[in-house]
């Protein structure tokens, strides 16, 4: 095989590149990936085209990558969903992560916790004593099952016990947009989406979710510093090829993601998210996939053990 693929692997980008988004255009994939496909097009000397294809909770899009020919040509962006879903859904067109090569993690950021205007809470501690004194009030906007936001929710509700009812939306835009109409009370979602409602005073900002406060928002503590110990939820965006794309090819990719993402016109445009830059290893990725997996997987599928324990 090694063989078969030595040309394609020494010729490599011959023609135009194309990156699925399975998410459809304006959201967080689409921005991230826009923010330095044109430096990677430059790097690679050849077009990259980014095909939205939103839909299933990111199994549409994902699914064209999966039965993609593995030629390096047709890549995926992915985030905290790739490694929910297969616990949320009992049967997915594709095996996670068998059918896919890693490429590379490529950012990492912290979420904030966005309240309304007019939540009687300013801090964790003072949103946990509200919830226990009004129990069932309270709502978190999420961005649709298995997301980012809606497993930092999901763990929120875990290591803290408030009673919060989720509200799915179609998206991080709509959900923050009702928090800042007071239609829902919470919502987990980047920096870069809260700070125009925060400007305008229609939504405040109790914490974020990270280890290590933002440099954005420094006088904001974490949940972990308000008293939920070791809380940590983050949003994460990886770049995938299909299974049995050649090590050769993969390795190109990586490298031209490490370029492109280390120029500082792309560092300027991700300056808003805030986060954490670095395009990681193929195998790093894999085993970071693979951790995911398994976190969420306990948190949504609590072992029946556990809930039979002695105290």
């Amino acid at each position: 095989m090694s063989t078969t693929w030595a040309a394609p692997a020494d010729t490599y980008p011959e023609r135009p590149i194309r990156i699925v988004v399975p998410f459809a255009a304006g959201g967080g994939g689409d921005f991230i990936v826009r923010a330095w496909a044109d430096k990677l097009s430059e790097t690679l000397k050849q077009p990259v085209i980014v095909d939205n294809r939103g839909g299933g909770n990111t199994v549409t899009g994902t699914d064209v990558v999966a039965k993609a020919a593995p030629d390096g040509y047709t890549l995926l962006i992915v985030s905290p969903s790739f490694a929910t879903n297969p616990t949320l859904m009992s049967k997915l067109p594709y095996r996670t992560p068998d059918d896919f090569a890693p490429v590379g993690l490529v950012i990492t950021y912290a979420m904030g916790l966005a309240a309304r205007a007019n939540l009687d809470a300013n801090d964790i501690p003072q949103l946990l004593a509200y919830a226990k004194n009004n129990p069932g009030k309270l709502s978190i906007a999420t961005s649709g099952e298995g997301s980012a936001s809606s497993m930092a929710a999901e763990l929120f509700k875990s290591a803290t016990g408030a009673d919060l009812l989720s509200v799915a939306y179609r998206g991080a835009g709509p959900a923050l947009l009702d928090v800042a109409s007071g239609n829902v009370d919470l919502s987990f979602t980047g920096l870069s989406q809260i700070k125009p409602q925060l400007d305008g005073k229609r939504v405040k900002l109790l914490a974020t979710s990270g280890l290590k406060r933002l440099q954005s928002a420094p006088d904001i503590k974490t949940i972990a510093e308000q008293g939920v110990k070791d809380f940590e939820a983050i949003v994460w965006w990886g770049i995938l090829a299909p299974a049995g794309t050649p090590k050769e090819i993969v390795a190109k990719v990586n490298q031209a993601l490490k370029v492109s993402l280390a120029d500082p016109e792309v560092a300027r445009r991700l300056e808003v998210i805030d986060g954490e830059v670095r395009v990681s290893s193929p195998q790093e990725f894999d085993g970071f996939i693979r951790e995911e997996m398994v976190r969420w997987g306990k948190l949504l599928k609590p072992d029946p053990a556990a809930k039979t324990a002695a105290p």
